[in-house]
């Protein structure tokens, strides 16, 4: 089973690293770079779910990961965006099927299918 776990890596103001996974209290490292900070918080998650393991438990994320994206254009908003904007993606793949498969009312056109 594949689980994927939020990581914050940020700058404190005195120019270290901290970093935690969002939903596991008590998963954490400092480091005084940012790489340093994420080989830390790897190798304290890798601990945390040995000991987890060992224990017969499996973790349980207290976390949602979302994102607000702040548009200050026209007028201020903020809207929550899905982790595709963060990826670059302007439309998601759901979408783009979508959009495929009505043919002419959007996406890409089919190619004609061949005479016999």
């Amino acid at each position: 089973m594949t689980q994927y776990f939020p990581v914050v890596v940020e700058q404190e103001d005195n120019g270290t690293f901290s970093a935690w996974v969002a939903g596991l209290p008590g998963v954490y490292a400092a480091a005084d770079t940012a790489a340093v900070a994420k080989r830390s918080i790897r190798s304290a998650l890798a601990a945390h779910l040995r000991a987890l393991g060992q224990q017969g438990a499996a973790p349980h994320l207290k976390a949602e990961v979302t994102v607000l994206r702040y548009e200050s254009a026209r007028r201020p908003a903020l809207r929550f965006a899905g982790l595709g904007a963060l990826l670059g993606r302007s439309s998601s793949a759901a979408k783009v099927a979508a959009a495929r498969r009505n043919g002419r009312k959007g996406g890409r056109p089919r190619k004609p299918a061949a005479a016999e």
